[in-house]
């Protein structure tokens, strides 16, 4: 929450699609920090969980009973299937619903029932009873909770400050975001990412329909709340060890209310930990390796990246008949941190699925393979299936000239690390060759991609990477699309919370088929397939395999515990 500074942890439940809640905050008066503990925890000032009773007698405790559930973390309500959430940030709570927003808001029955502004005394009756302010008795969907009289305070306390004043990097007259690029990034995806977003931002402030004349005189909301978009590119600098430093500085220079899109080729963490610390949205960046470990609430990301590969083809294994016992596979992979991240999402995805034997190969960090490493590795290992977590420079040293050896049945490539280009090989490897593919296929991508490619065109806009230039226009479009319904509610955590609710439905292409986020949820595409490249199709992937929807693995030693459970 914006009001009460920065977070001080953020945890990602490991097993669940929703973000953990569990976020004290620094240098907040006391009863807000524990009226925060109420309201997103579902935790009691003692440590205790929180209970409370809805309809036909059903009792809540902890985290289901904590009022994040239905109101969300902004406070500014929304809807729960057919049943409307109520607004009770205090701005709006602790007034008469006569004023300011409710005022504005359209009725659908036509008629406004007035009811006055909610005080310390009603709160607490609303809470426990179950009764507003006029004496109407609350939807039974409303838990009644069990709260002594210091709980109310604080819970008050929260509220009052519950998304009060608009976000960092938000003036009369502007709205800041930035961009962040790593320097591991080539200079042609700098540029094609740059140009969309500097022509997103152009056709922003290009006044089309006069918003900046109405917004000086028409009493509308959605013309008051327009503001002149700004764009910070942020491009980062040496190790990613100095990352941190340097948005911090470049944040406290100037703060944004978002981050859209971003580039990175290798670790986003460093960007990951600082989107969280600063309770920055972080809106869609086309990265390879998102933070998968510690994911909080700020960070959205396309997928879970080379780590979803993984996991994708662990399932396809297990559901193409292929995995046997008698079966052998080699996994290749860098030794530094992300190579290790990749080959352990492998191992944790594929046990219990197949009775496989999973066998590490590990590369240097650095340096380039020698010209015999194909050779060697089958002399050595005799894998009946060879999977190649390499990017494509690797690929194209590897020295393909042999025939395939006996016993080789299948060779797998990630087309993330290889820029979902085929490697060059020979027609004996090729069909052997497959590639785990979370992205559209090309026949059906290139009807989507029509819009995007006419809206370059018109702005004049070289078209360059497509990955690059698709993601990068759904992310600025989607914000777009959010700020949009933001009215005067320069909450980030509402801005989160319409997000969630717009990506399926939004008609901005990107490279990823089905992209979708429910509360909580950070990773919009959960799946891919498994690919070939059949000899004399012009290079063009075809499909082995379904959409595969893969669910994150459960880490070896949770694992193994839940095993002795």
């Amino acid at each position: 929450m914006e009001t009460l500074g920065r977070i001080l942890t953020m945890g990602l439940l490991l097993l669940a699609p929703e973000v953990s809640a569990v976020t004290p905050v620094l240098d907040a008066p006391s009863d807000m920090r524990l009226g925060q503990s109420i309201y997103r925890d579902g935790l009691r000032a003692s440590g205790e969980p929180l209970r409370a009773t809805v309809q036909k007698g059903v009792v809540l405790t902890g985290a289901d009973a904590a009022c994040v559930k239905c109101h969300r973390r902004s406070g500014l309500g929304g809807s729960e299937g057919q049943n409307p959430i109520r607004p009770i940030a205090g701005r709006l709570l602790f007034k008469s619903s006569r004023t300011g927003y409710v005022q504005r808001r359209p009725m659908a029955t036509g008629a406004v029932e007035v009811r006055p502004a909610y005080t310390r005394a009603s709160l607490g009756r609303a809470l426990r009873e179950g009764v507003d302010p006029t004496g109407r008795t609350l939807d039974a969907l409303m838990p009644r909770y069990v709260l002594d009289d210091a709980e109310i305070d604080q819970l008050y306390a929260y509220l009052e400050g519950l998304s009060a004043a608009a976000a960092p990097g938000v003036t009369e007259r502007e709205i800041h975001f930035s961009t962040i690029i790593t320097p591991d990034v080539s200079s042609d995806r700098r540029r094609a990412m740059l140009d969309v977003m500097q022509g997103f931002f152009r056709d922003k402030n290009g006044g089309t329909r006069k918003e900046t004349r109405r917004r000086e005189v028409s009493n509308e909301e959605m013309y008051r709340a327009f503001r002149t978009w700004v764009l910070h590119v942020w491009e980062l600098k040496g190790e990613p060890e100095t990352w941190g430093r340097q948005l911090e500085t470049l944040y406290r220079q100037q703060p944004v209310f978002a981050v859209i899109g971003g580039l990175g080729g290798g670790s986003w963490q460093p960007v990951h930990a600082f989107c969280e610390a600063f309770e920055v949205p972080c809106v869609f960046p086309d990265v390879d390796y998102p933070d998968v470990a510690g994911t909080g609430y700020y960070p959205l990301y396309f997928s879970r990246g080379v780590t979803l590969e993984a996991e994708v083809l662990a399932r396809h294994r297990s559901e193409s008949g292929q995995s046997t016992k008698s079966r052998k596979i080699v996994q290749v992979y860098r030794d530094h941190p992300l190579g290790l991240s990749i080959s352990r999402a492998f191992r944790d995805a594929l046990r219990g699925r197949s009775g496989e034997q999973v066998i590490d190969y590990a590369l240097p960090a650095a340096g380039r393979l020698p010209a015999d490493f194909l050779t060697r590795l089958q002399r050595t290992e005799r894998p009946s299936t060879l999977v190649l977590w390499l990017d494509s420079r690797d690929l194209k040293a590897l020295d393909f000239a042999e025939a395939p050896p006996d016993g080789l049945e299948a060779v797998y490539v990630s087309a993330s690390l290889s820029a979902m280009h085929s490697p060059g090989l020979p027609e004996n490897w090729l069909s052997k060759l497959m590639m785990v593919y979370p992205f559209d296929l090309p026949a059906t991508r290139a009807r989507r991609m029509t819009r995007l490619n006419a809206w370059l065109r018109a702005r004049n806009i070289p078209i360059g990477d497509e990955r690059t230039q698709a993601n990068a226009f759904f992310a600025a479009t989607i914000t777009g699309d959010a700020v949009s319904h933001l009215r005067e509610n320069f909450s980030r955590d509402y801005f989160i919370e319409r997000i969630e609710n717009m990506t399926q439905s939004s008609l901005s292409p990107s490279i990823y088929p089905h992209l979708s986020l429910g509360p909580g949820q950070r990773f919009a595409s959960k799946g891919g397939y498994v690919v070939r490249f059949p000899a004399g199709a012009g290079g063009a992937p075809v499909a082995v395999s379904d959409w595969l929807i893969a669910e994150p693995s459960l880490p070896a030693s949770l694992a193994t515990q839940q095993d002795d459970l």
